[in-house]
């Protein structure tokens, strides 16, 4: 007692804080001494915890890693997914997060972009620029817009491509937008124009939307293991019948390119449709293939918004009513034209696989213009030796340095045909790791045996069947395939052969994911298939 109070005379002396004079004059009595120092930890706890929300946008003294940008209506629904992306875990490291929104950004840099013609996407520019210029290092390195395109805009960048200038594609292409612009700092466009942190957005236009999306991303990067995913072939890719010759071409560069350069290769099951067109049931044989349970869906050929290839190969409305992926989310990447994830009218090709309740994309990569195919195959090539190769990398980290190699290489007279490729996801996403390999990179403690589930399907009650090599405190989440857990259980079991009953009777029928933990790092997921 005594040496702490010779400390707390320390503090007095050094003190400038009236607060903190008033409680260390308290703590010379010895019986205030345990709740005023509880008291002024406290006060000091809120303190940075009030500081980290509510500093001004423009205060230096900002230092995030990640910013989620949004319309106010969506912060609600944000909050799990930024504690989640703060908190470190066995898929990714803590990132210190920041939720700002529009009417923050409005307020303190609305005024000096109010008469341009973009005001808002000037606005959300201007920001982010002053983040990468001004806040205290390190500065984001990742940034998610949050919602569609008619709740928060797309910065649209003029067309400056002499090919795309002239008839025909005038008609139809006057600018584009172009997310990667809002992180090309403003402060330094005159003798730099590339971009410095990874972007992604998320679409949709109501909070449902944006929680089913959310919960996706969290699903396939914490379970995609466990999912069930056909990994034996670990991608379903479509060939456009246009062109045909290139595209299989293409797909054939990119199969070189990874196995002989990049030592892991991409095992692919192709569908020409040049081979299937003259069949009656051509475009559900490609809607069964996409659902087939493969962790990633590729599309080589031409496209529009709302359709792909003159064949009608895909329609917005095959994706809500034909593509059925038994609740397992892939990544979506195209090599096609036009795949705008700014159609205020109707959601595009690309939106509605996203926003799929039953599976569906969990994040695509595709052109929101006109592209050309030297630089989308080469952009696709360098995006999966940087997922193969760089261990626990998310997918905007990988798309910022296959864009960065892109723009110092001769292949790409303008910039802005790789900024038309665009993430529609959250830049932060670490694929699951056995995407390209055949065994775990990660860290992950096993329980000893395994852990199995009987019966399974299940129509009543299921049991998990496991080990313990100590007395251990167990507990189970049953998540269903958006990401909600659904089914909470927990127990204190001694060591040895256990088992877990999970109650099925009122789960809907459908896929489940039972994730089994114990103390000591022990995880384990199965997949349960709920029947009646």
């Amino acid at each position: 007692m005594a040496y702490l109070l010779m400390l707390f005379d320390a503090l007095f002396q050094l003190s400038n804080c009236f607060c903190m004079q008033y409680l260390l004059l308290l703590c010379r009595s010895s019986r205030a001494l345990l709740s005023s120092l509880f008291l002024f930890l406290a006060l000091q706890n809120y303190s940075l915890e009030a500081q980290s929300t509510v500093e001004p946008l423009r205060s230096n003294s900002n230092r995030f890693d990640y910013l989620i940008v949004t319309p106010s209506q969506f912060v609600g629904d944000l909050q799990a997914h930024a504690a989640w992306r703060s908190s470190a875990s066995w898929t990714h490291r803590a990132l210190r997060t920041r939720i700002v929104t529009l009417e923050e950004i409005n307020k303190e840099f609305g005024e000096e972009v109010k008469n341009r013609p973009q005001s808002q996407a000037e606005a959300i520019r201007a920001f982010l620029s002053y983040t990468l210029q001004f806040w205290a290092e390190p500065r984001p390195s990742r940034i998610m817009l949050v919602g569609s395109t008619n709740l928060l805009p797309a910065y649209r960048a003029k067309v400056t491509i002499d090919l795309f200038t002239r008839p025909p594609y005038s008609y139809y292409e006057d600018s584009i937008p172009m997310d990667e612009w809002y992180i090309v700092n403003k402060y330094r466009e005159d003798f730099n124009t590339r971009p410095q942190a990874a972007i992604g957005r998320i679409p949709g236009r109501t909070s449902a939307e944006i929680r089913r999306v959310l919960g996706k991303i969290r699903l396939f990067e914490e379970s995609g293991n466990a999912l069930g995913f056909n990994l034996s072939t670990r991608a379903t890719v479509i060939l456009d019948a246009e062109d045909n010759d290139a595209f299989d071409n293409q797909v054939f560069l990119l199969d070189n390119y990874l196995r002989y350069n990049v030592g892991k290769p991409l095992t692919m099951n192709i569908v020409n449709f040049q081979t299937i067109a003259p069949q009656p049931d051509a475009r559900r044989q490609v809607t069964s293939a996409m659902s087939a349970g493969q962790p990633i869906v590729m599309y080589y050929g031409h496209g529009s918004p709302d359709l792909w290839s003159k064949y009608k190969i895909l329609t917005t409305d095959d994706v809500g009513n034909n593509l059925a992926r038994n609740g397992k989310p892939y990544m979506m990447i195209t090599a096609g034209c036009s795949q705008n994830y700014d159609a205020p009218k109707t959601p595009s090709i690309v939106e509605a696989m996203m926003l799929l309740e039953n599976g569906g994309a969990v994040m695509t990569v595709a052109s929101s213009g006109y592209s050309s195919y030297p630089e989308n195959n080469t952009f696709i090539r360098l995006f999966f030796k940087e997922l193969a190769t760089t261990a626990s990398i998310d997918v905007g980290t990988a798309i910022l340095n296959a864009k960065n190699a892109l723009y110092t290489s001769s292949i790409t007279p303008q910039d802005d045909l790789i900024r038309r490729i665009a993430l529609l996801g959250d830049p932060a996403l670490v694929p699951f790791s056995r995407l390209l390999t055949s065994v775990s990179d990660r860290s992950e403690r096993q329980f000893e045996g395994g852990v199995q589930i009987s019966p399974n399907p299940s129509a009543s009650q299921a049991t998990l069947h496991y080990t313990l090599p100590a007395s251990n405190d167990v507990s189970c989440d049953v998540v269903n395939l958006l990401g909600q857990t659904v089914l909470s259980l927990r127990e204190t079991q001694s060591a040895g052969a256990q088992s877990l009953i999970i109650n099925t009777e009122s789960l809907p029928p459908g896929c489940y994911l039972c994730r089994l933990q114990a103390n000591g790092g022990y995880r384990q997921s199965v997949l349960l298939t709920v029947s009646r």
